[in-house]
């Protein structure tokens, strides 16, 4: 059965939700309510809400409250794999551009923060917060700036060895 709150799925024989503490309601104690006394209805959950009746003409009801949270966390979770199929994200981008870019122009200084967003965003897309479409532009931008900075360190180390070598043959 899944939570109305949050969209967790428990066992039938769960009370409450694992996820969120909430009262989970039965599908025939709902169709059960559904066909109450057309009058007022009390909340499910008396520990999370305080006793509340809602009017008949309104047209809400507890079981449609619950229905309506379910079905935002569908909208939820339909958008997490929007985003997860989407297009690249602009960090995911400008890590893969600064990094490709870093040779021809300031070198370490492009390469490092290339390096930084790639990474960023690789974090973010594992933890779902950016779309997966970004992972390859990340990893490029990630990788390529941290080689280029290996390399641009290592090049920076030998012009120091040759200015100390040359400066001893004079």
């Amino acid at each position: 059965m899944y939570c109305t709150r949050c969209g967790t799925y428990n066992s039938d024989e769960s009370i409450a939700c694992s996820n969120c503490s909430a009262r989970l309601v039965k599908p025939a104690e709902l169709k059960q309510r559904a066909n109450s006394s057309p009058g007022t209805e009390p909340y499910p959950n008396p520990l999370e809400q305080p006793t509340q009746t809602f009017p008949q003409n309104t047209g809400y009801s507890s079981v449609y409250a619950g229905q309506q949270a379910y079905q935002s966390y569908q909208n939820i979770q339909s958008n997490q794999i929007a985003r997860q199929q989407g297009n690249p994200s602009a960090q995911a981008i400008a890590a893969m551009v600064l990094s490709i870019v870093s040779p021809f122009t300031c070198w370490f200084l492009l390469s490092i923060p290339g390096m930084i967003l790639g990474k960023k965003e690789m974090n973010a897309i594992q933890e779902g917060r950016a779309p997966a479409g970004g992972e390859t532009f990340a990893k490029i931008g990630y990788y390529l700036g941290l080689i280029l900075t290996i390399i641009y360190f290592l090049f920076g180390l030998s012009l120091i060895f040759l200015a100390i070598i040359g400066s001893h043959t004079n």
